[in-house]
């Protein structure tokens, strides 16, 4: 296992680097060198699609993976039913995961995409560590480093205790690289000049309450609440208040909708 020097080495190459190939390189290094070889990035969970490069070609095959993983999880729509994603939809915090594990937490019977779930010690996969990486617009991605059962076996919780902050390091450098090549950026200014009383309205209309309902809640007067909702909808470009109300989620501008 190599020292702190060795992956802060690493993560000085990923700050100086500008290529999505070059990152990734590194990135196969950093788990070569943990003995967990086979990087992975999901840069949105809410999607089935895995990032590509330039050349059309998925980022996972520069990682090593074979095809069918990759045809796997897109065609079959994994990232819905992945149980590290919705790990990092909740947390922060880089964890472990075994396969023999997500695989009791895949029943087969319980949705017919799992049947097709690939991360199996039957397929070869051992385990892996993984990264959340929480991004602009509401999105949820990872990076992460997967071990297979035909190497020499790794203590990941070992991995894990000894190198969490670097590889999470490594792991926001390099998604900043593949956030940058993604065509649909976080769109600038959309959080300008929002009031509190706009993002107020709005956070009500995200729990499903009516304009009577809010005016109640806030003791305003009906036209005041449509008022502010009108001036939310034009500041964030949105066609209505429900769309208003998503985009709002997205940008963090009401944070928790716990009541």
């Amino acid at each position: 296992m190599p020292d702190t020097i060795d992956l802060q080495e690493k993560i000085v190459a990923l700050q100086q680097c500008s290529e999505i190939l070059d990152a990734a390189r590194i990135l196969r290094e950093i788990g070569k060198g943990l003995k967990v070889p086979y990087a992975s990035c999901v840069d949105d969970y809410s999607e089935a699609r895995l990032p590509l490069i330039a050349d059309g070609r998925a980022l996972a095959e520069i990682f090593g993976w074979d095809k069918s993983f990759i045809h796997d999880w897109e065609d079959n729509h994994l990232h819905l039913i992945s149980p590290m994603g919705a790990a990092c939809r909740i947390t922060t915090k880089p964890f472990s995961w075994l396969a023999e594990n997500v695989e009791e937490m895949n029943p087969k019977g319980s949705d017919n995409r799992q049947k097709h779930w690939h991360l199996t010690t039957e397929r070869g996969i051992y385990g892996g560590i993984m990264v959340p990486v929480h991004m602009p617009m509401g999105r949820v991605g990872s990076i992460g480093w997967v071990a297979r059962t035909d190497e020499d076996p790794v203590d990941l919780d070992a991995v894990l205790d000894q190198h969490s902050h670097n590889l999470r390091t490594a792991a926001l450098l390099f998604m900043d690289i593949v956030y940058e090549i993604r065509p649909d950026h976080a769109p600038e200014g959309a959080t300008a000049n929002m009031t509190e009383r706009e993002a107020e309205c709005l956070s009500w209309i995200a729990l499903g309450k009516t304009d009577a309902e809010i005016a109640i809640i806030i003791d305003r007067s009906v036209p005041t609440i449509r008022f502010h909702l009108d001036n939310a909808m034009k500041k964030l470009n949105a066609s209505n208040r429900t769309q208003a109300a998503a985009l709002a989620s997205q940008l963090g501008i009401l944070g928790s909708l716990a009541r």
